[in-house]
């Protein structure tokens, strides 16, 4: 986890923390032009804190791992896990829609 949360107005889902991983994956799967990784930290938290969440993945979105949750926006799916702490949960990847 890198130190920013996005916070929601899911009842269960109050927050997601990404992961590095999630960050690294965001970057590769939505470029951000401007330079330093702020930015892209900062765009990710927007896409996270106004994404749907579900239990339901979409259907495109393809993981080996189940998640219980889903957040999902703008073509990108993030699988969520638990953290230990209620209300808060962790992007673990960024999946994308695949464009035809």
């Amino acid at each position: 986890m890198f130190g920013r949360v996005a916070h929601t107005d899911h009842p269960e889902v109050r927050e997601i923390v990404p992961s590095a991983h999630a960050l690294g994956r965001f970057r590769q799967r939505r470029p951000v032009h401007a330079p330093g990784g702020d930015p892209v930290a900062d765009e990710l938290i927007a896409v996270l804190a106004h994404a749907d969440v579900s239990r339901w993945p979409p259907a495109w979105a393809v993981s080996d791992r189940p998640a219980t949750w889903w957040a999902v926006a703008d073509g990108l799916a993030f699988p969520l896990a638990q953290t230990g702490q209620p209300g808060r949960w962790l992007a673990v990847t960024c999946l994308r829609r695949d464009r035809a």
